[in-house]
């Protein structure tokens, strides 16, 4: 168990919000190489990841 649970949610949200960023940016541009399942892929992961960021902001 970590010594300050606040500080790792803190540190979870920031790499969500970071991964969703990410996610989006490669969807994008799968989208413009038409690569579709690709695209379609990382904008499931990009919606998973603001789900998690509501869910552990919602825990501080």
């Amino acid at each position: 168990m970590p010594k300050d649970p606040k500080k790792l949610l803190l540190i979870l949200m920031i790499v969500a919000v970071f991964i969703a960023l990410t996610a989006l940016a490669v969807g994008i541009f799968a989208l413009s190489l038409k690569q579709y399942i690709i695209a379609a892929a990382m904008f499931i992961v990009a919606a998973w990841q603001v789900v998690n960021f509501f869910k552990w902001k919602k825990l501080i």
